[in-house]
C-alpha cells in the first residue's frame, strides 16, 4: 500500500502517524508499505536540532526522528518551503525506485523523493517535485527560518521535463507540495508569485494521471482535475483512484 498525508511540519502535526490514529483510520502500514508526505517534513528544521543529535542530546528533533526509525513502514517524503534546505543540499544522492533520493541520515526508512524524478513504487509509477514560496517569509530568518531553495530552480525544471518526455507524459501519481497556480487563483488562496506552481500549470494541461496529491494549503479538500490537497486526513493511493472514479461517474 501506498498511503499519503500533508504536512507534519516536524513534531507538530506528526500525531496524525500514531498507530492509535492510523488504526483510526482503518489503515495498517507494514514493512511493506509505505506512508508519503506532501512536504514540510521538517526534520530537522533548526541547526540546533542537528547539533543535538549529533551529540547524543534529548530534544524534540532527536524523539520525533527516533520515533519515525521505529516505524515498520518506509516513510517517504517531498520537499515543502518549511525545510532546513541548505541542510539536505549537502546530504548524499543515491538511487532509489528508479530515481534520485536522498536517505535520511538518522533514520534509514525516512527517504526524501527529489525534485523532477519519476519513481516505480508498489507499481505505480509516480512524479514527484517539491518545494514551494513561503507566504511567511517577512516574519522568519533567511538561512535560518527559511532558504531560497525552496523555490523550483529552471535546472529542476528542465530535468522534470526530461524525465517526463521519457516516460511518455503519463504516470499514475503526481506528488507536489503546492500545486499548480491557475488552481490556487481559483480556489482563492493567497497567491503569491512561484515558479513551481506557475510550471505544474504546464504539467496539469500535458501529464495523464490518475490523482494528483499536494499539501502546503493546511486543508483536505478534492479540487477539480483529480487534485487531493491533503493535511489531517491520511489516506491510500487506491482509495482516492476509487473516490475519482466515483465522482467522475466511470
Amino acid at each position: 500500500m501506498i498511503a499519503f498525508t500533508g504536512d507534519i511540519h516536524g513534531g507538530v502535526d506528526i500525531e496524525k502517524l500514531s498507530n492509535r490514529s492510523l488504526k483510526k483510520r482503518g489503515i495498517s502500514l507494514t514493512e511493506n508499505d509505505f506512508l508519503m508526505i506532501a512536504g514540510d517534513f521538517g526534520l530537522p528544521f533548526l541547526d540546533e536540532d542537528i547539533e543535538a543529535y549529533e551529540n547524543g542530546e534529548s530534544n524534540e528533533y532527536t524523539y520525533w526522528i527516533n520515533w519515525l526509525s521505529e516505524k515498520p513502514y518506509t516513510v517517504l517524503w517531498v520537499d515543502g518551503n518549511h525545510e532546513n534546505h541548505a541542510w539536505w543540499d549537502k546530504q548524499p544522492v543515491t538511487e532509489r525506485f528508479g530515481g534520485r533520493v536522498q536517505v535520511h541520515p538518522h533514520a534509514g526508512n525516512v527517504i526524501r523523493l527529489m525534485r523532477g524524478e519519476i519513481y516505480e513504487i508498489n507499481g505505480k509509477r509516480i512524479f514527484t517535485f517539491g518545494g514551494a514560496v513561503s507566504t511567511d517569509r517577512e516574519y522568519r530568518t533567511e538561512g535560518c527560518s527559511w532558504w531560497p531553495r525552496e523555490q523550483a530552480g529552471d535546472d529542476e525544471i528542465a530535468h522534470a521535463e526530461e524525465k517526463l518526455d521519457s516516460a511518455g507524459r503519463e504516470v499514475d501519481y503526481i506528488v507536489t507540495h503546492t500545486m499548480p497556480m491557475s488552481r490556487i487563483i481559483g480556489e482563492y488562496y493567497r497567491p503569491v508569485p512561484d515558479r513551481g506552481a506557475e510550471y505544474f500549470d504546464k504539467v496539469m494541461n500535458t501529464v495523464k494521471y490518475k490523482v494528483w496529491v499536494c499539501g502546503h494549503f493546511h486543508v483536505d479538500r478534492l479540487l477539480d482535475n483529480n487534485i487531493c490537497i491533503l493535511y489531517n486526513e491520511i489516506v491510500s493511493g487506491e482509495s482516492l483512484e476509487s473516490i475519482i472514479e466515483r465522482r467522475s461517474g466511470r
